[in-house]
């Protein structure tokens, strides 16, 4: 029985511990949560604190290490990793600035001709009004750095560009991450994310979702980490696909090889789709979460042999097979995220048998209680999106806490 540390606490880890538990994979989960704790085992370690996990992995005889969120990327947890010859899934500290800085990945896409918006570099208010009065409202301000998918803000009105920037310079909402920001132009069309694993030559897609950022029905209010998703989704058709592989996947793993660091693991793409050309609005080194808890849960094929083919550099051999079933996920939220919201609730599961993946939620003395603001993801599945839609919302009353918050419209624009 192979042995799996996956690294994170939050949905997309209990979905991939879910998957390697299907695959009859023996699992433990850094720092993991409630749910994880039923189907693996948690343990509480610092996931930045490589040299203790590394005492862990030694110890306890661990096949491989699969890395959920970006933050370990970022500080090289990959390079660490495999300077000690563990196989781990996920892509090197330098290959993870395409999610890590916003700024190398539009300097990365511009030097690979992968289409993109307009943008510009920007340090300071002068600059920022400059750059407004080139390329006029609408335009999106970006922090550079990490800012736990937040650091995003959509500007329509004057109001709004100078609210943001007060944000982004002034209150430091995003700390250092907001040092440097990306001015970029505001491209109208229909949001949809891209799945890629990749082996540093080769790569396959392996989903695609539309996700539902804004806290409110209608995508209105402030962005959040996902409020719900569903896949896969009818925009991302196959003539899309073709265009996302030839212009955007494989110019990204050529250009990663042509600098020297092979492009390895997850490779998400978050997608405008404008007039039926795909841009590029943001690359992730890592799953979207909600996104994992819909595309996972589709893929029939072993994921550990996924993993393991693309760590030994053989993707291309893989033959990966999906349910033809569309999957909706629901995010049960704690009332005031994405800002302030109450943690410490007892949280009661009553009746559920259908998926359900935990995020926020941590055991306290056996007592499942609210640690985070994105608490549960609640999935429904169908032959019909409508189906699996009414699926996941016909299961939110087997779910209560104190201060249950939901969107009421996840997967109606797929309709």
């Amino acid at each position: 029985m192979n042995k799996i540390l996956i690294i994170g606490s939050g949905g997309r880890e209990h979905a991939l511990a879910w998957k390697f538990v299907q695959d009859n994979c023996d699992v433990y989960c850094l720092p993991g949560n409630g749910g994880t704790h039923e189907i693996a085992t948690n343990i509480n370690l610092d996931i930045n604190d490589f040299n203790s996990i590394y005492e862990f992995v030694d110890r306890s005889k661990i096949d491989m290490v699969v890395v959920g969120p970006e933050d370990p990327l970022d500080k090289g947890i990959v390079d660490f990793f495999e300077s000690k010859g563990i196989d781990i899934f996920g892509p090197s500290q330098y290959a993870s600035q395409l999610e890590c800085s916003k700024l190398f990945a539009r300097e990365f896409m511009s030097e690979n001709n992968i289409p993109q918006p307009k943008y510009y570099e920007c340090e300071d208010f002068d600059r920022a009004y400059e750059i407004k009065q080139k390329i006029g409202l609408p335009l999106v301000l970006k922090a550079d750095g990490l800012a736990a998918g937040k650091g995003v803000i959509m500007c329509y009105s004057e109001n709004d560009f100078e609210q943001g920037i007060k944000t982004m310079f002034t209150d430091k909402k995003f700390g250092s991450a907001s040092d440097k920001i990306s001015i970029e132009e505001c491209l109208v069309g229909e949001e949809v994310s891209v799945f890629a694993v990749c082996d540093g030559n080769n790569f396959q897609i392996i989903g695609n979702a539309q996700d539902h950022k804004r806290i409110f029905d209608n995508d209105k209010g402030p962005n959040t980490g996902g409020m719900g998703a569903y896949s896969p989704a009818k925009i991302c058709n196959d003539e899309i696909l073709e265009k996302v592989k030839d212009r955007i996947i494989a110019p990204t793993i050529n250009g990663m090889k042509s600098r020297g660091y092979p492009y390895k693991g997850f490779l998400y793409v978050g997608l405008m789709i404008v007039e039926g050309e795909p841009f590029v609005i943001e690359f992730n080194v890592r799953m979207g979460d909600p996104e994992t808890q819909v595309v996972i849960p589709r893929i029939k094929t072993s994921m550990y042999e996924i993993f393991s083919n693309c760590i030994r550099e053989t993707i291309d051999e893989v033959d990966i097979v999906y349910d033809s079933d569309i999957f909706v996920t629901i995010v049960l939220a704690s009332e005031g995220y994405p800002d302030n919201y109450d943690k410490g609730q007892s949280i009661q599961i009553t009746g559920h048998k259908g998926l359900l993946f935990h995020a926020g939620t941590k055991l306290d003395q056996e007592k499942l209680i609210v640690s985070g603001g994105r608490v549960l993801n609640i999935v429904g599945r169908g032959e019909k999106l409508s189906n699996a839609i009414n699926q996941a919302y016909g299961f939110i009353d087997n779910i209560s806490f104190n201060g249950k918050y939901y969107r009421t419209d996840i997967g109606k624009k797929g309709l």
